[in-house]
């Protein structure tokens, strides 16, 4: 899961020491980083930028921190706002715009790194509900991405390999299944087919291997395919920890 962090702070000595603890972290952080709160809310709320967690100082000149949260979260209630300053008097404010949390300058990677594991725990119990919706036959089904091993499109039907071992059908195009899915779960690797890339038990040089299931990667997919994977492995590879 690729997590995308924004850092709002008009200090940069401050940001650059937060990036380090981030990327000591995980190196796989999508991070961008802005010195006043209203470049801020004119990119997310522009559509410019989705975060996933925003750090968040308090004092800054021009639009501060507590009004650029109350901005943002009018129309983005799913941001983890995490305020970062040097003062606990804002508690009040911060529990109002339902601030994930709260840490007081001089950074503490330790207290850091248990709010990042909260948050991305959080993630992932998100992610593990998340469904992929569809009908056949007048009938509706409601399947979890973590139940489907691949997708394989076959005779004008979209057929559904759970981990179960049932396979749930319905009429569409491939294409349009691939825009509904996350892009960091499955992969196209094939004008036929899409694996869950938390399945894959082995990748060759023009395969998935998905439990005794061999899956071709056509040459049309391979680089992107295979980037794809190995930016998956990349992200879960163990956390270095100060």
């Amino acid at each position: 899961m690729s997590i995308s962090i924004g850092i709002c702070d008009d200090n940069a000595e401050d940001t650059e020491l937060l990036k380090e603890a981030l990327y000591a972290y995980d190196q796989s952080f999508d991070i961008i980083s802005y010195t006043d709160g209203q470049a801020l809310i004119d990119d997310i709320l522009n559509e410019e930028r989705k975060l996933d967690i925003l750090f968040l100082d308090i004092y800054m000149p021009g639009t501060g921190g507590i009004e650029t949260a109350e901005r943002i979260r009018r129309e983005k209630k799913d941001v983890k706002i995490v305020f970062i300053t040097s003062s606990r008097e804002h508690y009040p404010q911060a529990y109002e715009v339902f601030a994930f949390n709260y840490i007081l300058k001089p950074l503490n990677t330790k207290r850091l790194y248990r709010i990042l594991d909260q948050a991305l725990d959080e993630f992932k119990k998100a992610a593990r509900n998340q469904r992929i919706c569809f009908s056949y036959k007048s009938k509706m089904y409601s399947v979890k991405y973590q139940d489907i091993l691949y997708i394989e499109s076959r005779n004008k039907l979209i057929l559904f390999y759970k981990t179960d071992g049932s396979i749930l059908q319905c009429y569409g195009r491939l294409d349009q299944i691939e825009k509904e899915l996350p892009p960091d779960s499955f992969i196209r690797c094939h004008k036929s087919f899409i694996v869950n890339t938390s399945q894959i038990t082995e990748m060759g040089r023009n395969y998935f291997r998905i439990g005794q299931v061999v899956i071709s990667i056509s040459k049309k997919y391979l680089k992107l395919a295979k980037e794809r994977y190995y930016e998956y492995l990349f992200s879960h590879m163990g956390r270095g920890r100060a």
